[in-house]
């Protein structure tokens, strides 16, 4: 009896020494903000480092150093990537001609990315800004200015930038997002009319995932280039977050309390499936930060994180969640508190 005693001991200690660290309970904080102003998040693979737009000043944050300031970026533009292993940060920044340009951040050296052939800085007095790498940094994908609007761009170290394209005549296309694996890029390709649509480019090809007609936009892409999310328009017209797949193809998530009145639009999308961004009514009730999977749905991001374990100050409302990691279980994004201040914060989820 005492041997099974023993031998029940060290088969516990065995196994609560084994756990991993996110069995424990989900963690919620506000985050020391370096600077007031607005700001922008993007997430290496395992949530360990994070890049931040801040009033288009550049950061790169980890939970040892906190936050490490990497220079002047563009003071006109939000737009912020990283890659997956950390080591590059992507925006844009003012060069010695005066005019913007994307540019990358890695290992202490900023490297101006310059502009396509048919570069013009004629409409926003910039040649363009960068929103993501690939895995390792080498290959990048932005928004790049010409004379008549915007294109979507993809760089590397042997091409340079190199047009995506856009639509036939005076419209506009962006490239939002890009693979881990550098293959897939996402964005958005206007219709004649105006309105977006949403596009991903395999092999610089662009291809309407959605088909000719629908309008939207795609905002992030899984690291295979196998999932798809951002905001679609329905046939009701409404505005929502989406996920799409070549296999099971659109699927529209909804808004939080289904109110035809409310919009939501996802921001972010991990390799596991979870979906965060923001739904509600932007112009009437406010919005909130939500948490879409398979499993759980549509639901109000605050609640999956306290089922969790997490503690959220009382009366402090997840206005939006901007970024998630590829692992799916650290999300940063907005607050509103009691007394309608308002900050950022990160959480770490369990899996």
């Amino acid at each position: 009896m005492n041997k099974f005693f023993t031998y029940m001991v060290v088969v516990c200690l065995f196994l609560c020494l084994s756990l991993p660290a996110w069995a424990g309970q989900a963690t919620f904080e506000i985050i020391t903000d370096p600077v007031v102003n607005w700001s922008n998040y993007a997430f290496s693979a395992d949530g360990t480092v994070m890049a931040a737009n801040y009033g288009g000043e550049i950061y790169r944050w980890t939970a040892t150093n906190g936050f490490q300031y990497l220079g002047p970026g563009d003071s006109f533009n939000s737009s912020i990537g990283i890659s997956a292993d950390g080591s590059t940060i992507i925006s844009g920044r003012v060069g010695t001609d005066g005019f913007t340009s994307p540019t990358i951040w890695k290992n202490g050296a900023v490297v101006d990315l310059g502009h396509p052939k048919n570069g013009c800085t004629q409409l926003a007095s910039s040649w363009g800004s960068g929103y993501g790498v690939n895995a390792d940094g080498s290959i990048a994908a932005g928004l790049a200015w010409n004379c008549h609007g915007a294109e979507g761009f993809k760089w590397t170290a042997k091409r340079g930038v190199v047009s995506l394209g856009h639509p036939a005549g005076h419209h506009s296309s962006r490239a939002s997002a890009i693979s881990a694996d550098g293959k897939t890029i996402v964005g958005f390709w206007e219709d004649p009319t105006g309105p977006r649509r949403p596009v991903r480019w395999i092999g610089s090809k662009h291809d309407l995932f959605l088909g000719e007609t629908t309008l939207g936009e795609a905002t992030a892409v899984t690291s295979d280039g196998q999932q798809i999310a951002g905001q679609v328009y329905t046939d009701s017209g409404s505005a929502v977050a989406f996920v799409y797949t070549d296999q099971g193809g659109l699927r529209a998530l909804g808004t939080i309390t289904h109110s035809p009145f409310d919009q939501s639009i996802a921001n972010g999308v991990s390799d596991t499936g979870r979906v965060v961004g923001w739904s509600g009514d932007p112009f009437g009730n406010g919005i909130e930060a939500f948490f879409w999977s398979e499993k759980k749905g549509m639901k109000r991001l605050s609640r999956v994180l306290q089922s969790m374990g997490a503690q959220i100050p009382d009366g402090m409302v997840l206005t939006t969640a901007i970024a998630i990691s590829a692992d799916g279980l650290t999300v940063a994004g907005e607050y509103m508190d009691a007394q309608f201040n308002f900050g950022n914060w990160i959480a770490h989820l369990k899996k």
